[in-house]
């Protein structure tokens, strides 16, 4: 061998090691980041957090190389602001995103403007993908690929069918399934097995490259489609927990091919991982009214109780952040924008964010964490945390594991630091407390003086308390018909009890009087309420008699002209009239279809009363 043959031999070896010590030296100087969101599951439901009865180990042991947190939270407790929160930093209302998007072809959802995760992953030389679950949008400019992600494979709406791909809710059956934009069709295949292969294949791509990934997996939300392999791992266990917890280890499994993956290709050490839900778990019908748990909380999804915005979350950065940590710091979802910037070395991201650098308290877990409290609003709900101390209005239970009373739990207090299961409403001990986290909440900027509820004042009339009847077939959900003439009007909210609705049709009922009286006039009390579809009537109509079979011609009530209006609020239409009568019949009149400029155009409208006022 000659010279210059040894020196090659030497050298070439060589060089190939400084080239690789500095390419790994670029990346670990931009660590990877993946975010593993998963859809509807339960405070609890990992063996990491309790459950005896799912077998998890592949995300188990993600939370022995990483930490597991007790406070961690969501901005929400629905799919699609939840997602918003997360990959904005900001709340949802911030964000555009107050309630789940539409799921009508070409409408809008998170607005294009917002400044997301993935843009500021791309700004800082990373390659970002998007797989799963997105629920942010159905026109282009709000599509994955325009928000940020230079890759995207997975479905736009809410919930797929696992097989066929379409989409899970409302009719007509509409296909859903793109890639890059473009639809695309697997048919018959299992759609968690063709995200994960996206995910693996995504990772293999850009192993050599820093790169961030939304694995949005769609699972454990309906329809419960496990794999038979599992399906029959829980047989015996009753339904549908049985059928909720193989979902939940139908996704352990996948989340256990991504770490293979990872180790396979030398990355896992300059990977981040953070694992979180993005509510608690479906009590919906098409979940067969549950599966999962909250464990000692009390809510699920659509509720403002812990159990509704608590959940499972893991970070883990194997040989960088601390292993095998459990972590009870208060944390929400809208700071992981902040916190991954910091992780990740970039020093220049959004400054109008709500969301906190909690880098410091998860590398030293012994520190205070930065955030003392946050808020929440949903629907009708809404919640301000501060301290341990947390105020709801208007709470909903989800989970059903108590009664809630409309007037008494309107406002509804709780120490967490002494008890977490939030049966208890502490207000009436702790009014000063109440005053205070009043006050708190209305300096949020997206706080309104309507959301705080006021007491019911009892309105005396002719009708009250009187005989009244349906003469129209009432929704399922809707038949407790004495709340018209209960003599008090409803909060602003449709489900709570206090209101008689009806999707797409009239209403019409018959209320007895008892004897012939005089009135003057008749006052309807409705409700408005665009964003979940709820549309002040037309008018109403009504019409008298003596002995309730023959009734006189119908006199009109002054016609709605807020139909259009997008805010949310209760009002009265009024009929004004001389009559001497017994029985009144009084028709009420909904607007059949959702009118234009509504993302639900075109779909039955619902309409909801909640007292029928006689002078």
């Amino acid at each position: 061998m000659n010279a210059t043959s040894l020196l090659n031999k030497v050298l070439v070896p060589v060089c190939f090691l400084l080239i690789g010590l500095h390419h790994n030296a670029q990346i670990a100087s931009k660590p990877n980041v993946i975010v593993i969101y998963t859809d509807d599951q339960g405070s609890v439901d990992l063996g990491s957090y309790g459950a005896t009865d799912i077998y998890t180990p592949n995300i188990d042991q993600l939370a022995r190389e990483g930490t597991r947190f007790t406070q961690a939270y969501v901005a929400a407790p629905v799919c699609a602001p939840s997602r918003a929160a997360l990959l904005t930093g900001k709340y949802p209302q911030s964000a555009g995103v107050p309630s789940n998007t539409s799921h009508v072809p070409g409408s809008h959802g998170m607005p294009s403007a917002q400044y997301t995760l993935a843009e500021l992953f791309k700004d800082n030389g990373y390659k970002t993908g998007h797989i799963g679950k997105w629920h942010l949008g159905m026109s282009q400019e709000t599509s994955p690929n325009a928000q940020g992600f230079d890759y995207s494979f997975g479905h736009l709406r809410g919930c797929i069918d696992n097989y066929s791909h379409y989409f899970f809710w409302a009719g007509p059956n509409i296909h859903d399934l793109y890639e890059n934009g473009k639809e695309v069709f697997y048919d018959g295949q299992y759609f968690p097995d063709l995200a994960s292969d996206r995910a693996l294949q995504y990772v293999e791509d850009h192993k050599s490259d820093p790169f961030f990934m939304f694995y949005a997996i769609n699972m454990p939300h309906y329809p419960y489609q496990p794999t038979d392999k599992w399906r029959d791992y829980y047989k015996d266990v009753e339904k549908p927990r049985g059928d909720y917890a193989a979902f939940i280890s139908t996704i352990d499994e996948r989340i256990g091919f991504l770490m293979d993956k990872l180790e396979a290709l030398g990355i896992r050490d300059n990977t981040i991982i953070i694992y979180q839900s993005d509510n608690g778990y479906s009590t919906e019908m098409r979940a067969f009214n549950g599966g999962g748990d909250s464990g000692p909380y009390r809510g699920a999804k659509s509720s403002l109780f812990e159990g509704g915005i608590r959940l499972p979350t893991i970070i883990s950065w194997k040989n960088n952040l601390p292993e095998n940590m459990v972590n009870e710091k208060f944390l929400v979802n809208i700071d992981w924008l902040p916190t991954l910037a910091s992780l990740c070395g970039i020093k220049s991201f959004p400054k109008h964010i709500d969301g906190l650098d909690m880098s410091g308290m998860i590398r030293k877990p012994k520190t205070t964490s930065p955030r003392t409290g946050a808020f929440w609003k949903y629907g009708n709900q809404w919640a301000v945390r501060k301290g341990n101390w947390k105020l709801m209005g208007y709470p909903k239970d989800t989970s059903h594991k108590g009664a809630l009373d409309l007037e008494q739990d309107a406002l509804f207090l709780s120490n967490l630091a002494e008890d977490v299961s939030e049966m208890q409403n502490l207000a009436t001990k702790y009014p000063d407390i109440v005053e205070d986290l009043k006050h708190e909440y209305r300096t949020w900027k997206h706080s309104h003086e309507d959301d705080i509820p006021k007491k019911l004042a009892s309105i005396n009339h002719l009708g009250k308390d009187k005989t009244i009847k349906a003469t129209k077939k009432l929704n399922n959900r809707y038949k407790n018909i004495k709340v018209l003439t209960d003599g008090k009007r409803g909060y602003m909210d449709y489900s709570s009890g206090q209101w008689i609705g009806q999707e797409g049709k009239d209403l019409e009922f018959i209320i007895d009087l008892n004897n012939v009286q005089a009135i003057s006039g008749i006052h309807l009390g409705y409700l408005h309420n665009p964003s979940n579809w709820v549309f002040g009537p037309k008018q109403f109509e009504a019409s008298f008699s003596d002995d309730g079979v023959f009734f006189n011609k119908p006199v009109l009530s002054n016609i709605s002209g807020e139909i259009k209006d997008k805010i949310n609020f209760t009002d009265i239409l009024t009929m004004q009239t001389k009559q001497k009568t017994r029985y009144i019949k009084v028709r009420i009149k909904g607007i059949e279809k959702i009118p234009e400029g509504h993302p639900g155009v075109g779909n039955p409208g619902w309409i909801f009363i909640d007292e029928i006022i006689i002078k």
